[in-house]
């Protein structure tokens, strides 16, 4: 029941495509982007080694062109071999979408924050885990074949992971436990139970966004400083700040942002980890990312725009 923790963009792409490699009978694979070419190639070995291979997507990312499961990721993900679906309508309204990032075989399971792109495992900040606990295993499968056939997964799953729609109260609750947090989140997000937690805890709080935050976010973030929460910045063009982590005796990580949609309405998966061995590798990088991001966001955006003047000059 062994649990291996991987922290991009240190790690690259070589764990999930072991993983991959040692798959028996199955891999099911849900991912709201999928594009990694290292990874297709791993998808396509496996279906030639006889494995029941599939694939859900959201249909509609953000951002990307052509609704429902038209935009080229599918017929990419399509020639693999893979049997390959988008995910149940409940996920595919507006402003709602299959987020998860997980991946699930007989014998391992991997889950936690970064989609499966070259981004993710070269520019990123992200964190993931792979284990063989048969709880996680049995939990990610049954998601996996409930979604793929529109049916719901039911609550069983989570007992062992933190699992969208419904899972506000799970992440308040374990929120809440913790005395102190340290906290890396691509987005600050609407959910204002959470806000109310970080109000509360205020100076006993480190809060990492990244320097692309969007200005309702920014508003956010500064409610928090006035109630002490300690914030800094990353310059995306320093380390990509994809990660949801959130790390005080115990840390989460998974694919949910602080948002209604995220927690309530989404597809999402995401696992609690503890141990004298886990937590501490998740504060150490804190730490790492804590000293290299920058005290205001205006000093985060400036270091992003000298570096993009370089790399211009550069070409």
């Amino acid at each position: 029941m062994s649990y291996s923790i991987y922290v991009e963009p240190d790690n690259g792409v070589k764990p999930i495509i072991k993983m991959i490699e040692k798959s028996r009978k199955f891999l099911y694979i849900n991912s709201y982007l999928l594009d990694d070419p290292r990874i297709l190639k791993a998808v396509s070995d496996a279906v030639k080694r006889k494995l029941d291979v599939r694939i859900i997507v959201d249909g509609r990312p953000y951002g990307i062109n052509g609704d429902d499961g038209t935009h080229d990721e599918i017929s990419i993900l399509k020639k693999t071999g893979a049997a390959v679906k988008i995910a149940p309508s409940r996920f595919e309204g507006k402003n709602v979408f299959d987020h998860a990032k997980y991946m699930v075989s007989g014998n391992y399971a991997e889950v936690g924050t970064p989609n499966f792109t070259e981004a993710a495992f070269s520019k990123n900040r992200e964190y993931f885990v792979i284990t063989s606990n048969r709880h996680v295993i049995k939990s990610l499968t049954s998601i996996f074949l409930a979604d793929f056939d529109g049916k719901k997964a039911g609550n069983s799953p989570r007992k062992y992971l933190i699992v969208s729609p419904g899972a506000q109260n799970q992440l308040v609750d374990f929120m809440k436990k913790e005395k102190k947090l340290l906290i890396e989140t691509e987005e600050m997000g609407d959910e204002p139970e959470i806000e109310k937690i970080l109000v509360e805890k205020g100076k006993h709080v480190k809060l990492i966004v990244p320097d692309t935050i969007s200005s309702t976010d920014v508003s956010s973030v500064n409610q928090l400083k006035k109630a002490g929460v300690k914030v800094k910045y990353m310059p995306a063009n320093r380390l990509y700040m994809h990660a949801k982590m959130i790390a005080g005796k115990k840390v989460f990580i998974g694919s949910e942002n602080f948002t209604k949609s995220s927690l309530e309405k989404n597809r999402e998966t995401g696992i609690v980890l503890s141990g004298f061995f886990m937590v501490p590798k998740f504060k150490d990088y804190f730490k790492h990312d804590w000293r290299i991001a920058s005290k205001t966001l205006s000093s985060a955006k400036k270091y992003s725009k000298k570096y993009r003047s370089r790399a211009s000059a550069e070409k």
